[in-house]
C-alpha cells in the first residue's frame, strides 16, 4: 500500500493537486468556458471576475432577465468574449444571427449588461432591452453599457453584432439609450483605445442611440485625455427619443457606413453631432427623418458640426427628409471645418443651420461640392432659421448646387 501510494505521487502529481483543489478540471475553470443557460446560470456569473481567455456564452433563444455584470480583462493574446451560442451545435455565433440570447433588463437596471473595468472584451450577438413596458422615463438606463475608471489606458473593446431596444419610453435626454461606452474618475487620466461598435441596430430606445463620455475629454484643458482609434461603423441606429450618434473627447473618431433614422422624436438633437473631438471623420453614412412639427424647433438636421472641436470632416454623406441637412455651430474653438461630398435631398425647411447665433467663435468653415435638391413643396431656404436669425459668418461656400422645385431664398444672406 505505501509503495502503490509512493508511485501515485511520484507519476501522477496531478491526482493530489486535483485532490487538493476540487476545482480543477471543473468546465469553467480549465477551459475557461461559461455556459448560460438558465436564469440560475445568470445570475450565479454576473459580476463574476473572468480571467483572460474567457467565453462567456449564452443560448440562443434563451431569455434571461436582470443586469449581466462582465469584469476582469482579457489580453491581446488571450481576449474575452461574451457572445450567443447554440446549444444544439456548440458553435459561437460569429456573423449576425437573428437567433439571439435575449437579456431583459426590465427598467429596473441602469444597465443590461455592464463591462467595468474590462479590457480586451468582445460583446457579440446578443439582445438587450430595458423597459417595465411603459412609455414613461424609467431613469438614466441604457441597455449596453461599458465603464473604465481611474483606470489609465483601456484596449480592445469590441460591441458587434447586438440588437438592442425598447430601452426606456418615449423620452429623450443624453443619459439614458442604447450602447454608451464612458470614463469615469477625477484621480487617474483614464481613455479607450481600439474601442469599435459595429453592426449594431439600436431602435425604440429613449434618449441616444450611441453615445461616449469622458472625465478627461475637455478640449481646452491641459488634462484633454482623448480617446484613440475610435470608430462607430455600420450600425443602424432609427426611432430613439435624442440624437442617433454622438461621438466625443477623440481623436481622429471614425463615424461611416450607419443608418440613422427617424431620430430625435422625443427631443431635440441632431442625428449625428461630433464634440471635442480633433480631426473626427463623418462619412458615408445616411440619415433621414428627423423632423418636428415646429419650425422653430432647433437641432433636427442630420449632421452637426458641434462645437469644441477641431478639424472635423463631414464627406460623402446622404441626408434627406430632414428639417435640414447639416448645421455647424457657432462657439468658440469649432475650427478647421470641411463638409464636402454630400447629398442632400428634399429637407423640409432648408440645407445649413448656424447654432448658437448669439456668439461668434467659429472659424475656417469650409462649405464646398455638396449637391442640394428640393423637390416640388420641399424646403425653400438655403440657410435655416429655426425660431432665430441664425446669420452664417466665417465660412467659404464653393461649387455647391443648390435646385429648387419651388421659388427659394437664402434666408439670411451671408
Amino acid at each position: 500500500m505505501k509503495n502503490a501510494l509512493l508511485f501515485i505521487l511520484f507519476f501522477c502529481p496531478g491526482i493530489l493537486l486535483a485532490c487538493q483543489n476540487p476545482e480543477i478540471g471543473k468546465e469553467h475553470n480549465s477551459n475557461k468556458v461559461y455556459y448560460i443557460n438558465t436564469q440560475k446560470d445568470f445570475d450565479k456569473w454576473s459580476n463574476f471576475l473572468f480571467p483572460e481567455g474567457s467565453k462567456v456564452l449564452f443560448a440562443a433563444g434563451e431569455s434571461f432577465a436582470g443586469q449581466f455584470i462582465l469584469r476582469g480583462s482579457g489580453t491581446a493574446e488571450k481576449p474575452n468574449r461574451a457572445a450567443t451560442y447554440s446549444k444544439t451545435t456548440g458553435e459561437i455565433s460569429a456573423g449576425w444571427t437573428d437567433n439571439k440570447a435575449i437579456i431583459n433588463g426590465e427598467g429596473k437596471v441602469a444597465s443590461t449588461i455592464l463591462l467595468k473595468n474590462g479590457a480586451f472584451w468582445t460583446i457579440n450577438n446578443l439582445e438587450v432591452t430595458n423597459t417595465n413596458g411603459s412609455d414613461e422615463d424609467q431613469g438614466d438606463i441604457v441597455g449596453i453599457r461599458v465603464i473604465a475608471e481611474n483606470l489609465g489606458l483601456v484596449e480592445n473593446i469590441s460591441i458587434i453584432n447586438c440588437y438592442v431596444h425598447q430601452v426606456n419610453g418615449k423620452v429623450g435626454g443624453k443619459k439614458t439609450g442604447g450602447i454608451h461606452v464612458n470614463v469615469l474618475g477625477e484621480t487617474k487620466k483614464t481613455k479607450f483605445t481600439n474601442l469599435k461598435i459595429e453592426n449594431n441596430v439600436v431602435a425604440h430606445v429613449g434618449g441616444v442611440g450611441i453615445s461616449n463620455q469622458s472625465s478627461w475629454g475637455n478640449i481646452t484643458a491641459d488634462d484633454y485625455y482623448p480617446w484613440t482609434n475610435f470608430v462607430i461603423r455600420k450600425n443602424r441606429v432609427e426611432h430613439t427619443g435624442r440624437n442617433g450618434i454622438i461621438v466625443r473627447y477623440a481623436l481622429k473618431p471614425l463615424v461611416e457606413y450607419n443608418v440613422l433614422a427617424y431620430n430625435s422624436r422625443f427631443d431635440t438633437g441632431h442625428s449625428v453631432f461630433n464634440f471635442n473631438t480633433v480631426d473626427c471623420i463623418v462619412q458615408y453614412n445616411e440619415a433621414y427623418g428627423n423632423t418636428s412639427n415646429n419650425p422653430d424647433h432647433i437641432d433636427h438636421g442630420g449632421f452637426d458640426a458641434d462645437y469644441n472641436s477641431r478639424g472635423t470632416i463631414i464627406q460623402y454623406n446622404y441626408s434627406h427628409d430632414n428639417n435640414w441637412f447639416c448645421g455647424i455651430m457657432r462657439k468658440p474653438y469649432n475650427t478647421d471645418i470641411t463638409i464636402r461630398y454630400n447629398v442632400s435631398q428634399n429637407e423640409l425647411l432648408g440645407a445649413y443651420l448656424y447654432g448658437f447665433p448669439w456668439t461668434r467663435g467659429v472659424s475656417k468653415v469650409k462649405i464646398y461640392n455638396n449637391t442640394h435638391y428640393f423637390g416640388k413643396g420641399k424646403g425653400n431656404r438655403v440657410f435655416v432659421a429655426a425660431g432665430k436669425e441664425r446669420v452664417p459668418i466665417e465660412t467659404t461656400f464653393q461649387n455647391n448646387i443648390f435646385y429648387f422645385e419651388d421659388p427659394a431664398e437664402w434666408g439670411f444672406n451671408p
